[in-house]
């Protein structure tokens, strides 16, 4: 029998009062999420903060079993937990916490005084300079050093950034080039995309045109056309690196919770670019792809389930912010006092 203690609920630190509940929501939110769908809903209560998945308009066609909704998640709830300990607020998350509530995907218990070490600190400040860049890079190369902090990031949430080079990054090229043309002939994945881009019903959902960057001269570029080749009047073309650093996500396993914690290691290793200066496109369409998914990953690794490619430089262009929804259509908070 659970004990009264399991049971009690714990009251709110009075030093996170509502205001900092609010703080620490907008960095979750900050997050990114496939198409910036933003499928989350965030409820305090009893010295709780409960994540749930609410993938109202979350792309089915592209992400049938959810699996990039709940990296989204797992990218927010990494953001939550910072952005409440960055106010001195000790925050213990755990996944998937009810078998029977499964649209609860992470709840953060608030506990007593704490203070983020240095690193930590400077990604808390990196949040909401985050972008996800559709630009071209320098021809500037990510150093060595930046290279294993970037994987020491992915580490420290239980995940593997894996650098592709010779053969192995031909494949991924590869890989995305098939994966962008299969997505441009399904009519399914054009509705869902366009929906989120270039016809979306909402101005705080979706990827906006500002936002969707140049489109590449080459189409075998290894970049993801958001507009999947549609004309949009004004938008510029550019040449896209060729040989900029790719890597590759993965996970030990590959249900709900890892791909929570692959959300997590994602959002802490694009963090990590952005403090050490570096820019990082997300190219999600290869691992979409159900018949390329595996070939991204490198056969000769351990880890078996690549979840996302990234690509990271040095931008020659600033990334616009996208558009988030008002915090108060996202976040409920209900206990004695919260005013």
């Amino acid at each position: 029998m659970p004990s009264t203690e399991t049971l009690a609920p714990w009251p709110m630190p009075k030093h996170l009062d509502r205001a900092g509940v609010e703080a620490a929501v907008t960095a979750a939110i900050a997050a990114p999420s496939v198409l910036n769908c933003q499928p989350w809903r965030f409820r305090a209560h009893d010295g709780l903060v409960d994540v749930l998945a609410a993938p109202d308009h979350a792309p089915e066609a592209l992400d049938p079993n959810g699996r990039e909704v709940f990296m989204s998640l797992g990218a927010a709830v990494f953001n939550l937990r910072i952005g409440i300990e960055a106010q001195g607020c000790k925050a213990s998350v755990q996944l998937m916490p009810s078998p029977l509530n499964r649209s609860v995907v992470a709840r953060v218990r608030l506990g007593g005084a704490t203070q983020l070490s240095a690193a930590e600190r400077a990604l808390s400040e990196a949040i909401p300079r985050r972008r996800s860049s559709r630009v071209p890079f320098s021809d500037e190369p990510v150093s060595y050093e930046d290279v294993g902090h970037l994987q020491d990031a992915a580490a420290v949430e239980g995940a593997n950034l894996d650098p592709a080079t010779g053969w192995h990054r031909s494949a991924v090229v590869e890989a995305l080039h098939d994966a962008d043309q299969a997505q441009r002939t399904d009519p399914a994945i054009v509705s869902d995309v366009r929906g989120l881009t270039l016809a979306r019903e909402r101005s705080d959902v979706g990827i906006p045109p500002e936002s969707l960057g140049p489109r590449p001269l080459d189409p075998s570029s290894p970049v993801r056309d958001m507009a999947l080749g549609q004309h949009i009047v004004g938008r510029p073309a550019a040449e896209f690196e060729t040989a900029g650093l790719l890597a590759v996500l993965l996970t030990t396993g590959d249900e709900p919770t890892d791909w929570l914690r692959a959300g997590m290691a994602l959002e802490r290793v694009l963090l990590t670019a952005t403090v050490r200066g570096l820019a990082a496109g997300i190219l999600s369409h290869a691992t979409e792809a159900i018949d390329l998914r595996q070939v991204v990953r490198d056969p000769t690794s351990r880890w078996r389930h690549p979840q996302i490619v990234l690509r990271f430089g040095h931008g020659a262009g600033e990334m616009p912010p996208t558009p988030r929804r008002p915090l108060d259509e996202v976040l409920e908070i209900s206990w004695p006092g919260a005013d």
